[in-house]
């Protein structure tokens, strides 16, 4: 019987492989001192490549990471409208916010709290501050123009009632210094100082000027607040104590804080301001209108 040795090269080629990884198992390589199999080293690139590409994944992952923080950092900095940040932009809006406290501690001689309708304790005056940054303060200089800005000024006590309002007039660069005590409360609809109106908030908004010179916080001829470019700059001083004064132990000092920045406002409460200072001083009798300090000021 003939037996027919001829082989196709593909079994040709399958037997060869298979010879030369029998004598790799049969002899090994050295391998720290010892001896790796084939199934070793095969095992070994398997185990190189999946850590490799699992690197490689963790990699794409961090950076992933580190490009989405960027992008959010940016946007807290600088503000967007495609972002959930609630920044308004570099320079604040032309309606701010503030509070003041002015309720001193009653103290009798033997230096025992007297009980008062204080909420908090104030330790005596604050002051506000206001800047006009816009426009020129030289307008002799060519193309330049003297631009000053109304602080319309709203104050209300601690049952949110409207006790004062004024306009004041600020030129550019100019700085203009108010005081609670002497400024906004001397006045109040109630009777000034017998009205005993120590603390609540204060709402100051820039506008254009109402007329030449003039700055009317009424509804009469009425005004919008100015736009984010023409804002004034501000701040507060508040004169504070933390336990009785008469005690050790107790605190006492001045802190000074920023302006809280309502950007444009609400339309409905600027229009409310407008109405309800317009009610405040129409009667004719002067109470309820406000001073405006002193400071630099056309």
């Amino acid at each position: 019987m003939f037996v027919s040795r001829w082989v196709t090269p593909a079994v040709a080629n399958h037997t060869s492989r298979l010879q030369r990884e029998n004598q790799t198992l049969a002899k090994g390589d050295n391998y720290s001192g010892g001896k790796m199999s084939f199934h070793m080293r095969r095992e070994n690139r398997v185990r190189n490549h999946t850590i490799k590409g699992l690197a490689l994944v963790a990699g794409a992952f961090l950076v992933a990471i580190a490009l989405s923080a960027s992008a959010n950092a940016a946007t807290l900095r600088r503000g967007s409208t495609a972002g959930s940040s609630s920044v308004t932009g570099s320079q604040p809006g032309s309606v701010l916010w503030t509070y003041y406290d002015t309720c001193l501690q009653v103290v009798n001689s033997k230096g025992t709290e007297v009980p008062s309708d204080c909420n908090s304790f104030g330790n005596g005056d604050n002051i506000i501050r206001l800047v006009n940054p816009n426009g020129s303060a030289n307008g002799g200089l060519p193309g330049e123009e003297v631009s000053s800005l109304c602080a319309m000024i709203y104050v209300f006590d601690d049952d949110e009632e409207m006790v004062s309002c004024c306009g004041c007039l600020i030129s550019p660069a100019g700085l203009l210094s108010i005081s609670v005590d002497h400024d906004l409360l001397k006045n109040t609809i109630l009777g000034g100082a017998s009205d005993g109106v120590e603390e609540g908030s204060i709402a100051i908004l820039a506008s254009e000027q109402t007329g030449a010179g003039t700055c009317a916080p009424g509804n009469t001829p009425g005004f919008t607040p100015s736009a984010a470019t023409a804002n004034l700059l501000g701040s507060i001083t508040h004169n504070l104590a933390v336990g009785n004064t008469f005690n050790p132990g107790s605190t006492s000092g001045l802190t000074e804080i920023g302006l809280f920045d309502d950007a444009n406002g609400d339309s409905a409460n600027v229009t409310y301001l407008e109405n309800e200072c317009s009610a405040l001083v129409g009667n004719g009798s002067t109470a309820g209108v406000c001073g405006c300090g002193f400071g630099s000021n056309d």
